[in-house]
C-alpha cells in the first residue's frame, strides 16, 4: 500500500494535469464555486461519477490530503487513465525512466530508451491549437450551463415578480361567489393553477388558459376558505375567503394541527344564560394545546366602521374550558379593515391593539395593572371615532390609537378565546346612542 508521502506526490500531479488541461481558468487557487460546479458536471458526464463541487474545492485549493479512493479514481478517469492506480502506475512508470536514464547520464552511458515507448514531444503549435480548442468549449459549455443555472432562474423569478392576482369582496355571504383578476407573463401560463379550498377542506384546481382576465369562484360552505394561486407546486400567493352565514354561528380553529370546524350557534347555548360551547362538541384531535373557538355574528352593513361603540360582556375560565393563558379577543370587521384586541392574564397579548391598517403586536405595552382576570366577567370595549379607536376594559381605557385609511361598513363581530370561552351579551351603538344591534343569551338561538 502507498504512504502518504506518495500519495500527496501523485495528487499534486494530478492538480497539475488539471491546471494544464483548464488552462484558461488560470491557477486553481483562482476557481470559483461555479467553476467548480462546471467541472463536476464534466466529470460526472465522462465518469458517471458525482463528484460534488464543494469536494472538488478542498481537493483544489486546501490540498486534501487523502480524499477517498472513488474521488481518486474519477478525477484520473476523466483526465483519460483507468483509474488512480492506473495513474500511479504510468507515472512511476516515467519517473523510473526518467531516473534510469539521469544515473546513465551520470555513469558517461547512453541512456537505454525502449522501443515500445518511444518519447515523442508534441508539436508546440499543436498543443497550442488543442488548448485553444478545448478552452474554447470550455468557455461555450460554461457559458450555457451559466445561462441555464442562473440567468433563466433569474429571469424566471423577475416573471413570478411581475403576476398580479387579486380578488374583489373576499367576504360575504354564504354562498359567497367572489371574482379573482389576474395577470400572468405568457411564459409562466403553462405552469400556473389555481386551488380553490373550502372551509371543510374540499379543493378544486382550476388552469388558466389566458394570461390577463377574471375568474369567477363560488364557495358553499360556510367558514374560512382559501384561494392558492401555485407555480409548478410553489404557492406564489394565498388569499383568504370568509363565507359567512347571516346571523351567530360557532367556528373553532386548531391552527397548528390545521383543523377548523363550523358549528350552529345552537350548540353553545348555555341554560345560564350565556353562549358557552361545550369541549365534548370539538373534534378530540382539536382540542389539547392550541385550541381556539369563536362566536361570530354577520350582517351587511351592519355599522359604520368609523364611527360606532362596540361592548361585550365576557369570560374564559376553567369552566369554560380555558387554555393558559386564557386568551380574550373582541374585533369589529369590514371586508377591508378591522378594529380589536386581545387581553390575557398574563398582561401580554401577540396582537394587542389593531385599528384600521395600524398593528400594536408583541409585549410593546403592558397590561398587568389592569389585574385582569379571566375567570371572571369582564366588559370589553371598543369605541372608533373619526379614525380613532379607543379599547376599554370595564369602562376604563386602556389603550388609543389613529388611523387613516377607512374601514368602511363593517358586518362582522367577532369574539375568540383560548379554550371555549363564554359570551353573556354583545351590543353596538352608534355614537349617538342609537342602538344598532343588541343580544343577549337567555334563550337558544337558532
Amino acid at each position: 500500500m502507498m504512504d502518504d508521502v506518495r500519495d500527496r506526490r501523485y495528487i499534486k500531479e494530478i492538480i497539475s494535469e488539471y491546471t494544464t488541461r483548464f488552462i484558461s481558468w488560470g491557477p486553481p487557487d483562482s476557481w470559483d464555486l461555479d467553476q467548480f460546479k462546471t467541472l463536476e458536471n464534466m466529470i460526472y458526464e465522462s465518469t458517471e461519477v458525482t463528484v460534488n463541487a464543494n469536494t472538488l474545492k478542498r481537493f483544489f485549493q486546501q490540498r486534501t490530503g487523502n480524499p477517498q479512493l472513488a474521488t481518486r479514481d474519477a478525477l484520473c478517469s476523466f483526465l483519460g487513465y483507468a483509474g488512480y492506480t492506473d495513474f500511479v502506475l504510468k507515472k512511476t512508470r516515467l519517473s523510473e525512466t526518467a531516473n534510469t536514464s539521469a544515473d546513465a547520464i551520470e555513469a558517461g552511458e547512453e541512456p537505454k530508451q525502449e522501443a515500445t515507448l518511444p518519447v515523442v514531444p508534441p508539436a508546440p503549435q499543436a498543443s497550442r491549437v488543442y488548448i485553444w480548442l478545448l478552452s474554447a468549449l470550455l468557455l461555450i459549455v460554461s457559458g450555457y450551463l451559466l445561462y441555464t443555472l442562473k440567468i433563466k432562474e433569474m429571469y424566471t423569478d423577475y416573471l413570478l415578480s411581475q403576476i398580479e392576482f387579486s380578488v374583489s369582496n373576499p367576504k360575504g355571504a354564504n354562498p359567497l361567489t367572489v371574482t379573482f383578476s389576474y395577470n400572468i407573463p405568457s411564459p409562466l401560463l403553462k405552469d400556473i393553477k389555481l386551488v380553490y379550498e373550502e372551509a371543510n377542506g374540499d379543493t378544486a384546481e382550476k388552469r388558466l388558459t389566458r394570461n390577463v382576465g377574471k375568474v369567477n369562484a363560488t364557495y358553499i360552505y360556510e367558514g374560512d376558505g382559501l384561494c392558492r394561486l401555485e407555480y409548478k407546486g410553489r404557492i406564489l400567493k394565498t388569499i383568504t375567503i370568509e363565507d359567512r352565514k347571516q346571523g351567530w354561528s360557532v367556528f373553532t380553529r386548531n391552527e397548528r394541527k390545521g383543523i377548523f370546524r363550523t358549528l350552529p350557534v345552537s350548540q353553545a347555548y348555555n341554560k345560564e344564560g350565556y353562549l358557552s360551547l361545550p369541549i365534548d362538541s370539538v373534534v378530540a384531535e382539536a382540542r389539547p394545546g392550541h385550541l381556539f373557538v369563536s362566536y361570530v355574528y354577520y350582517k351587511e352593513k351592519l355599522v359604520d366602521g368609523d364611527n360606532f361603540m362596540f361592548e361585550a360582556r365576557v369570560r374564559n375560565s376553567p369552566k369554560d374550558f380555558a387554555i393558559p393563558v386564557s386568551d380574550v379577543m373582541m374585533y369589529l370587521s369590514s371586508s377591508t379593515g378591522t378594529h380589536g384586541f386581545a387581553l390575557n392574564e398574563a398582561g401580554y397579548a401577540y396582537i394587542k391593539f389593531i385599528s384600521g391598517e395600524k398593528t400594536i403586536k408583541g409585549d410593546e405595552f403592558n397590561l398587568t395593572n389592569f389585574n385582569f382576570d379571566a375567570s371572571q366577567w369582564h366588559v370589553m370595549g371598543i369605541r372608533v371615532e373619526n379614525k380613532k379607536s379607543a379599547f376599554y376594559l370595564d369602562g376604563q381605557e386602556i389603550y388609543n390609537i389613529g388611523y387613516t385609511k377607512s374601514v368602511g361598513m363593517a358586518n362582522e363581530l367577532i369574539l375568540r378565546f383560548k379554550g371555549c370561552g363564554a359570551v353573556d351579551y354583545v351590543k353596538v351603538n352608534k355614537l349617538n346612542g342609537q342602538v344598532v344591534y343588541e343580544q343577549s343569551f337567555d334563550q337558544p338561538l337558532q
